[in-house]
């Protein structure tokens, strides 16, 4: 028996998402969602991980580091 885990992307309509998460608890399977670029900047922004540059100089200095 192969217990090799696979991830998928799957497309669905929100209206399947209940069963979905039916299947899943009873075959023991785990549903994950991915965040898109623009969601992880916004999260990034909220949790104060940005940094403001002075001017360019400060920019160019903090990014070469």
């Amino acid at each position: 028996m192969d217990t090799a885990i696979k991830k998928i992307e799957l497309s669905l309509p929100e209206m399947d998402m209940a069963l979905l998460k039916e299947l899943a608890e009873k075959y023991g399977w785990s549903i994950g969602k991915k965040k898109s670029g623009i969601q992880k900047g916004l999260d990034d922004i909220k949790a104060g991980r940005t940094y403001r540059a002075k001017d360019m100089n400060d920019l160019k200095q903090h990014l070469l580091g």
